[in-house]
Formats: C-alpha cells, structure tokens, sequence
C-alpha cells in the first residue's frame, strides 16, 4: 500500500526537477516493495522448500558476524570520512601569488 502512495510522489518529484526528493522516493519505493515482496513470501523464501527459520544460521554464526560487521566498520568509517573530506570538501583557495 505504501508503495502505491509513494509511486505518485516519485513521479511528481522527477517532473518537477527536484533531484534530492526524487532520489528519496525512489529509495523509499524500492525500500517498499522489497518488503512487500518479503510479506507476501512469508514464512518461505522458496515456496514450498525453503523457509526462514529452517535457512537461518545457527545463533553462534549470527553473534560472530555481528562482532566482525561491527570491526568492519570501525576501521572503515574512519577511512570514507577521510576520503570524502579530502576530495569532497571545499577546492583549493586562489592564491595572490600568481598575477598577471
């Protein structure tokens, strides 16, 4: 249902030229029918053989990825935030040395 409200404001965003809006919706609408997709599966992921409890990891596999995504991302973060300041912030400054 959310993806239905959601389609029209898409639309209307990328007609008006309002970019940053438009790349919202878009990201809410695919946000939406992933899990509409999802909840109309549900409980299965391939009917009739595959369902979520029966394909889920065992819980020591989930705790041990969870620790490792955590390090993963705070060697990471700190590198983009470098990164994107670096090359992203505000160009270098005219220097006075150079006249005509």
């Amino acid at each position: 249902m959310l993806a239905l409200l959601n389609g029209p404001l898409a639309l209307a965003a990328v007609l008006r030229g309002r970019p940053r809006l438009a790349r919202a919706a878009v990201a809410g609408q695919v946000t939406f029918v992933l899990w509409a997709w999802a909840l109309g599966q549900w409980p299965y992921l391939v009917p009739p053989d595959l369902s979520i409890a029966g394909t889920a990891a065992p819980s020591a596999t989930l705790s041990l990825l969870l620790i490792v995504i955590a390090v993963g991302m705070a060697a990471l973060l700190p590198s983009l935030f470098l990164l994107f300041r670096v090359f992203k912030g505000i160009g270098p400054l005219p220097s006075n040395s150079a006249k005509p």
